[in-house]
């Protein structure tokens, strides 16, 4: 099967949804060699992935995670981005505490990184968070703290197979820029996902579309930020049960000042968790505050919290302002070393 699969990708020809989802599965089954999943992802690469092979390895992989499934009414949110656009200190992970402390039960997805000094995972550990987390804790930590993390690693056997070929080739294949924020094993069907280049923002709203997802905000900034900006203009797709809108938006549209990159730029782990202590604590009122808000916005109007991005503005600044997203963090940081041993 992949001889003939392999063939047609470097052939330039597509691959069918079965063909496409098929080959997830040999990969989880420790059918394909590493020469094999290797040549697989540069092939897709070379070619070019269709919208239908996108989807197809998407639900594979949805399909073929450990599940988990916390017991929560309302449904849950992820922050988790692609990566791969300019490097910010890490925005989307203070987000997630930010819609945990405004009522949002949220199932963070995120691995290390691969194109950056420091990923969701990396940060958290920084900041005193145990990553390491069997599914029954992860439950239990969204039940009891309403936020955990989902250690990408741990809960996707075939991620686990295709990136070490990726990261010896040194490239950037779907699986961890397009794939991986898409497969979150709570099957989160609320989102707010930077994608680092503007011409997949259609390809990701499509496929989140097809595989459940109710309500999300895909954005690009036009200054080649994989987040909602504060340099500039930022393109959004907003999927709302099943219509997709585009339209952009602009940091002046709700009263905030643009900023440098430098002035959010990342750091290491060690100092990008600081700068997300600082902003929650108060003592940052700059650029990272407003970028943090900027997005959590996003957050809060997905989730219902707010109508709009400027009352979405607004109480993301009451809730840092309250120390609610502080208190979240430090919860967080406390529930995963008393839950590390759940089994």
């Amino acid at each position: 099967m992949i001889k003939n699969i392999l063939q047609k990708l470097t052939a330039r020809q597509d691959l069918t949804a079965e063909e496409a989802y098929s080959l997830i599965v040999a990969i989880k089954n420790d059918e394909l060699s590493d020469v094999q999943i290797a040549g697989f992802q540069v092939a897709l690469l070379m070619k070019g992935p269709t919208l239908t092979e996108i989807t197809a390895i998407a639900q594979a992989m949805r399909d073929h995670c450990i599940k988990i499934t916390p017991a929560v009414e309302e449904e849950l949110m992820d922050t988790c981005g692609t990566g791969g656009g300019l490097s910010t200190f890490n925005i989307s992970t203070a987000v997630a505490f930010v819609a945990a402390a405004g009522g949002i039960p949220v199932a963070k997805h995120g691995s290390r990184s691969i194109s950056s000094l420091s990923g969701s995972a990396d940060v958290l550990e920084a900041l005193g968070v145990h990553i390491n987390q069997s599914p029954k804790a992860v439950e239990k930590l969204i039940e009891d703290v309403g936020i955990a993390f989902l250690y990408a690693p741990l809960f996707h056997p075939v991620m686990g197979k295709v990136l070490p070929p990726e990261k010896d080739l040194g490239i950037k294949t779907i699986f961890y820029t397009i794939i991986g924020p898409l497969i979150n094993p709570s099957k989160a069907s609320r989102h707010v996902m930077g994608v680092y280049k503007p011409e997949l923002l259609d390809t990701v709203a499509h496929v989140a579309d097809s595989i459940g997802y109710t309500r999300a905000l895909f954005v690009h900034g036009t200054d080649g930020l994989d987040e909602i900006s504060l340099l500039g203009k930022t393109r959004v797709n907003e999927l709302n049960n099943g219509i997709i809108t585009s339209y952009e938006i602009a940091p002046e549209d709700f009263g905030l000042s643009r900023c440098s990159l430098e002035e959010i730029a990342t750091g290491t782990p060690e100092a990008n968790s600081v700068m997300i202590k600082d902003v929650f604590s108060g003592k940052d009122k700059g650029p990272r505050r407003q970028a943090v808000i900027l997005n959590a916005a996003g957050a809060l109007m997905i989730g219902d919290k707010a109508a709009s991005m400027k009352e979405g503005i607004k109480l993301a600044g009451e809730i840092i302002d309250s120390g609610a997203a502080q208190v979240k963090l430090n919860q967080l940081i406390e529930a995963s070393h008393e839950y590390k041993k759940i089994k």
